[in-house]
């Protein structure tokens, strides 16, 4: 072979040997070395069950056998006390509609009176006001959506009173004075034309009040909620009071929740109940407050099926008196920790120096699940301890009891942990 042609395939042997070599050590510094990571943040995860409900209530029928038309000194929920005048009765429904105006014009003068005291005007900020008239706007919408217009009428009056507040702070109104000679002539012009009350109705029982019926006062025995069937959950029928009834009074300051679970909740729930926890419940179509509940019984034929769960609360407004069957979310346990992806986590080998008695001291290691974190560019292998499991995420205690991981040494708020990366091991440099 020619000298020169032997020359030739040997550098270019070499030369491919070379760009070879320097290809894999590309390839190891820029990909298999790289890694992708997240942070690890708090979150918290609700354990949420939904539902359809019965509210159970222990009422009394409030009755009325004059004639006329009642017109309601008090609101649905309110608190009354024995032998409370509850309404005024009057001859026709033009009497019992003026005489309600006036009480409405009289609020309207005491109001803007107060307005005018420098105690208001000194302690209200614009920002305050501001959210005042938003929130009565949406509170407005929400309950002519609802169809509750009784409500809708009392949030159009807080609505204007915002107004005039703000009227007031910015200055663009000194006084109410001309408003409220206004409204002194209206009432004037109303009661003119109204006829005196010619009666008064009163409860003989202590309270909430609540006016108006649905038919399903008597249709749940309270002394028997705890052996309350899916069944009879299922077939309950509305009773239909006699046609002189008017109203109620919720005369036990108790009342309850009854709806039905499914077996697996049933297990979450009697948990909670072994430990006294308190749950909330929310219903999303009358009210966006959490309503803070304790289990009263979960009645099941057997552990294997499903079964009723009744609840039991003492807290009680407007919104929740006027409700009986309802969706709800119940909310069974929050839990809280550190977020990571599940895709983060690995088994590796931890260690911890132990000394004994004689003053001995040795390195133990123990095989535990954890995740890689990356400090600066080396990789950290760090124990977990695993509070909720979600589909791809897992919560993680970053300051777990003594004794539940091998070394102190665990995940830590906005810890780098790595997601995807090749060849992971504790200590590798990553380039």
């Amino acid at each position: 072979m020619d000298r020169l042609l032997f020359k030739r395939i040997i550098i270019a042997l070499l030369s491919v040997l070379i760009l070879s070599y320097l290809i894999y050590l590309f390839a190891s510094a820029n990909f298999s070395g790289a890694v992708e990571t997240e942070e690890a943040v708090y979150n918290n995860v609700s354990n949420v069950i939904y539902s359809n409900a019965y509210l159970i209530r222990n009422e009394e029928y409030i009755t009325n056998n004059n004639s006329g038309v009642l017109s309601f000194n008090v609101s649905n929920g309110n608190n009354i006390n024995a032998g409370q005048n509850i309404a005024d009765i009057y001859r026709n429904e033009t009497d019992a509609v003026y005489r309600q105006q006036i009480k409405n014009v009289d609020n309207q003068i005491k109001s803007l009176r107060t307005l005018g005291e420098s105690y208001y005007k000194d302690s209200i900020s614009i920002d305050s006001i501001s959210t005042q008239i938003n929130n009565n706007i949406y509170t407005i919408l929400k309950n002519v959506n609802s169809g509750k217009l009784s409500d809708a009428k009392t949030c159009n009056n807080n609505l204007l009173l915002s107004i005039c507040a703000r009227q007031m702070i910015t200055g663009e109104a000194k006084d109410f004075t001309g408003k409220i000679r206004e409204l002194e002539n209206v009432k004037e012009n109303l009661e003119a034309n109204c006829s005196p009350k010619i009666g008064s109705l009163s409860s003989d029982k202590a309270g909430y009040f609540i006016s108006g019926t649905d038919g399903y006062e008597k249709s749940f025995n309270i002394k028997k909620l705890n052996k309350l069937t899916v069944k009879s959950l299922k077939n309950v029928r509305k009773i239909k009071p006699a046609s002189d009834v008017i109203g109620k009074v919720v005369t036990d300051p108790e009342w309850y929740i009854a709806c039905r679970i499914s077996a697996d909740d049933s297990v979450t729930l009697s948990k909670l109940q072994n430990m006294g926890e308190t749950i909330y419940v929310m219903m999303p179509t009358i009210t966006n407050e959490k309503i803070p509940v304790s289990i009263y019984s979960i009645n099941q034929r057997s552990k294997k099926e499903g079964g009723v769960l009744v609840l039991a609360c003492d807290y009680m407004n407007n919104y929740i008196a006027d409700a009986r069957h309802e969706d709800i979310e119940i909310t069974a346990i929050t839990y809280s920790g550190l977020k990571i992806s599940k895709r983060a986590i690995h088994e590796d080998y931890v260690y911890k120096e132990v000394t004994d008695s004689k003053g001995n001291t040795k390195t133990l290691k123990k095989k535990v699940q954890g995740v890689y974190v990356l400090h600066g560019s080396k990789l950290q292998f760090k124990q977990i301890s695993i509070t909720y499991s979600g589909s791809d995420y897992v919560l993680c205690n970053p300051k777990p009891e003594d004794g539940v991981l091998f070394n102190s040494n665990t995940l830590e708020l906005y810890d780098q942990v790595v997601i995807k990366g090749d060849s992971l091991y504790d200590g590798k440099v990553i380039s």
